[in-house]
């Protein structure tokens, strides 16, 4: 990930899951990291994520970003957490057979996991949206790459479509230095939100 991507970062979160009786029960073991690629293997790589999860037998974490960070190239990454042992990172083969540039998914305890959230450049103010999915088609992925993919001419730092317990949501962050550019970034982000509107829950 680059620099842009790594100055702010949440606390350390501890694998568990949930008993039929609702107790937290931690776990010993995580598979967790993030995969990336250069952002012109968005559309093949975000197409092949939505079937991976849509094949997934067991639970998964999982979050698609399209980084644009202010310095540094632009990303796609793929975070995933894996609750199990090391025969859960088999279930990954699908993702590593599309060559990611950088690999960081490993096998270590439960306090392992720390997700990457995108830094707002010093003396700018952030925005965000958000939007939760009743489902994730892939036309809902073309609409996303349509506005926040390679190619497309968007204010928007980070396009996320975040994956846990068979839902789906969408988070964007975005970063204005003054009035002016904090008018086009509030329409990017609501483009947005419109372009993902019909998968809405």
């Amino acid at each position: 990930m680059s620099s842009a991507t790594d100055r702010l970062r949440l606390g350390a979160l501890r694998a568990a899951t949930l008993t039929d009786d609702g107790e937290v029960v931690p776990l010993p073991w995580l598979v967790a990291g993030t995969l990336t690629w250069p952002t012109g293997h968005a559309h093949r790589v975000l197409h092949a994520w939505r079937e991976w999860l849509a094949d997934a037998d067991r639970p998964v974490a999982s979050t698609a970003r399209l980084l644009r960070p202010p310095r540094g190239a632009a990303t796609v990454a793929i975070e995933v957490a894996l609750p199990g042992g090391p025969h859960e990172a088999a279930r990954l083969a699908p993702l590593r057979a599309l060559d990611p540039a950088t690999d960081t998914v490993s096998i270590a305890g439960p306090e392992l996991l720390r997700p990457a959230l995108t830094a707002v450049p010093a003396g700018f103010e952030a925005f965000s949206a958000h939007l939760r999915l009743a489902a994730l088609t892939p036309e809902g992925v073309d609409a996303l790459l349509a506005v926040a993919g390679p190619g497309a001419r968007t204010e928007v730092l980070s396009a996320e479509l975040h994956h846990l317990a068979g839902t789906f949501a969408l988070a964007a962050v975005a970063a204005a230095g003054g009035a002016e550019e904090a008018g086009r970034v509030r329409v990017a982000l609501e483009q947005l939100e419109r372009r993902l509107a019909p998968w809405s829950a």
